[in-house]
C-alpha cells in the first residue's frame, strides 16, 4: 500500500470537469481528476419542449439538466405563472441552479433521491410527469411513478463519455489518498476498471448517497459509508465527523 500524505485529510474526487468541490475543499486537501465525462444528446431539448405543454410536472435530477436546457427555462417560467406546469428538483443544488434562472421549485423531496421523489410526488397526484435527465439514469423514479399510476416521460437529455486515461490515472494513485469519493455509480464503474483491489481497497470508499454504495458493493468494495445528507456538503461533514471521531452509523448512512 502506497504512503499517506499528511495533515490535513486526502480526498481524491472523481466528478466530471467543471465539478466544484464545496464544503469538502473547507476541511480536507481535494484532488480532483475526473473521470468521466458527460454530452448532451443531439435533438433532445427538443423532444423536451414538445413535451412540456403535455405535461403538468416537470423533476429535474441533476443541476446539469436545467443548465443543458437553459434555452427552455424562460418557457417553464411562462408556464409556471400561467398555473400550467410545476416544477419539482432533486436537491438543494438543482434547486439552485433552477433559481438562478428565474424558475420556482415548487418542490424538493425531504430524501434526495429518486425513490424518495417518486413517492411524496405522488402525494400530489401529477397527472403526466416529464423526466429530462441521464441516459443512464437509475429507473427507481420512474418504476416509482408507474407503481402509483402516473404516467413518467423519460427523455435521454445527456449521456456519460468514460474518461479511460483519467480513470486509469486516478486508480493509480487512489492509495495514496485517505478517502475517494464516488458520486454516482457511473464514477464508481469507471474507476474500478482500473482499479486492482476493491476488496481491499487503501482508502475509506465515500458514496454520496445509498444507490451509489449500493453500486460499490456489487462491485466488490467493502460497504461503503455515505451521509445522511445525499449532497457534496454533506460527503464533507461526514468526512469532517469521520476525522473528529464523532459520526455515529445508522447502516452505510453515517
Amino acid at each position: 500500500m502506497a504512503p499517506k500524505l499528511d495533515r490535513r485529510p486526502h480526498v481524491l474526487l472523481l466528478r466530471p470537469p467543471g465539478s466544484e468541490p464545496g464544503r469538502l475543499a473547507e476541511i480536507a486537501v481535494v484532488a480532483h481528476i475526473p473521470v468521466i465525462d458527460v454530452e448532451p444528446v443531439p435533438g433532445a431539448a427538443e423532444k423536451v419542449e414538445k413535451e412540456l405543454e403535455k405535461s403538468d410536472w416537470v423533476v429535474f435530477t441533476s443541476p446539469r439538466a436545467p443548465r443543458l436546457l437553459a434555452s427552455l427555462l424562460e418557457k417553464i417560467r411562462v408556464l409556471q405563472t400561467q398555473g400550467r406546469i410545476r416544477v419539482a428538483a432533486v436537491g438543494p443544488k438543482t434547486r439552485q441552479v433552477l433559481e438562478q434562472h428565474g424558475v420556482r421549485t415548487d418542490y424538493v423531496p425531504r430524501e434526495y433521491r429518486g425513490a424518495a421523489l417518486a413517492e411524496e410526488l405522488a402525494s400530489l397526484r401529477p397527472r403526466r410527469v416529464l423526466l429530462p435527465r441521464s441516459e443512464k439514469a437509475v429507473p427507481d423514479l420512474v418504476r416509482g411513478l408507474e407503481s402509483h399510476g402516473i404516467e413518467a416521460v423519460e427523455i435521454p437529455l445527456y449521456r456519460v463519455v468514460v474518461l479511460d486515461r483519467m480513470a486509469s490515472a486516478a486508480a493509480r494513485i487512489a492509495d495514496m489518498f485517505d478517502y475517494v469519493v464516488f458520486t454516482s455509480p457511473s464514477i464508481a464503474e469507471a474507476f474500478t476498471k482500473h482499479y486492482p483491489s476493491p476488496g481491499s481497497p487503501g482508502f475509506k470508499p465515500v458514496a454520496i448517497g445509498p444507490t451509489t454504495a449500493k453500486k460499490l458493493k456489487e462491485l466488490g468494495y467493502p460497504e461503503a459509508l455515505y451521509p445522511s445528507e445525499y449532497t457534496l456538503d454533506g460527503v464533507g461533514s461526514l468526512i469532517e465527523e469521520l476525522e473528529g471521531g464523532r459520526a455515529s452509523r445508522v447502516g452505510g448512512r453515517w
